[in-house]
């Protein structure tokens, strides 16, 4: 009998056992991808938002999420057949050919691992003992389990991807901008058509979040048209409820429980953001003033505008930092959410 070599096999066991885990904990755990799937869906990402200049508008970017999934998805088949390949060439007797019982070759045990994990049971290589059958069924029945749970991972992914996109159209569809999202919802009194739309959004946005949690893959999927990216979507939605918290005076009636529900949804987002994403604000996030003038002439009940001013320069300044951030990562800026205002 030929001696084991133990490098081979410690070096095996350890590749298969690591992305075994990060294939568990990325489609079968609510808190987040593995690290092998976070590194590479990173990589990927950031070679893509380079190649595009960073510009969210490019053609190219909307390619990074399926880019994305399917590399993950090879990362893990690779993972699992180099883990197993080695497993088998750490003993040089471990597989042999039905035909005449010799040895097989490396490049004919890397040929019996890939069948053996995708189950396909050609048969002109076997394993030499009772040993390496047993470890031979448990690759077959790991892989099947494995290759089938990572395929069908990509169905959740993709409904939140939609849900993603019905959220961005819907902001989008309430004004082109935080100022007409306000004047599109004031019949002259308050703003009850913008609360009457608070639940609907504050449900989607909540699923967003937690699909972010489960399948934080999303986050690079991309969409070139600004009324269905998200980021921009969400930063038009928290600046008109800052709006209209920080902007109208006190005498308006605003729904408070909706307000409040608003802005727990808004927080929640962004506070998996921080933790997921943004680890630092840009020096170069900083939001403008909003423009008061349009909401002037139509006639909106505004506060002083130094009183405005100063809450959105000093108490908000954080968080429309943060807002900033966001839209810098995917290629977006201030101006796109007020268009004409820079």
């Amino acid at each position: 009998m030929l001696p084991m070599n133990t490098l081979f096999l410690g070096l095996g066991l350890l590749i298969y056992l690591i992305t075994a885990m990060d294939i568990v904990k990325t489609t079968l755990s609510s808190n987040g991808g593995g690290k092998i799937t976070d590194a590479v869906s990173k990589g990927v990402w950031k070679a893509f938002f380079t190649l595009s200049g960073k510009n969210g508008r490019s053609k190219l970017l909307p390619y990074a999420g399926p880019v994305i999934l399917v590399t993950v998805l090879l990362t893990w088949v690779v993972g699992l057949w180099l883990g197993f390949f080695l497993v088998l060439l750490s003993d040089p007797g471990s597989v042999i050919k039905s035909s005449d019982q010799s040895l097989a070759s490396p490049l004919e045990k890397l040929y019996y691992a890939g069948f053996t994990l995708s189950t396909l049971g050609v048969g002109d290589y076997v394993a030499s003992s009772n040993l390496w059958r047993i470890v031979t069924d448990v690759g077959a029945f790991s892989g099947l389990v494995f290759i089938t749970t990572s395929i069908t991972y990509f169905l959740p992914v993709l409904s939140a991807v939609g849900l993603q996109s019905k959220l961005s159209l819907y902001i989008s569809g309430m004004g082109k901008t935080p100022q007409q999202v306000l004047i599109n919802s004031w019949n002259g009194k308050n703003f009850s058509s913008f609360f009457d739309t608070t639940s609907d959004l504050c449900q989607m946005l909540m699923q967003h979040t937690i699909n972010h949690h489960s399948y934080p893959i999303i986050h690079y999927f991309h969409n070139s048209q600004p009324k269905l990216a998200i980021s921009r979507a969400i930063v038009q939605l928290d600046e008109s409820h800052k709006l209209l918290k920080h902007g109208m005076k006190q005498e308006v009636d605003l729904d408070e429980l909706k307000m409040n529900m608003l802005q727990e949804a808004l927080d929640s987002f962004l506070d998996m953001v921080k933790g997921n994403y943004v680890k630092h604000t840009s020096p170069s996030a900083g939001a403008p003033l909003p423009d008061l003038e349009e909401l002037k002439v139509k006639g909106l009940p505004l506060k002083e505008k130094e009183d405005i001013k100063e809450s959105f320069t000093h108490e908000l300044q954080e968080r429309r930092k943060l807002l900033g951030t966001l839209l810098q990562m995917e290629g977006w800026t201030w101006q796109d959410v007020y268009l004409k205002q820079t």
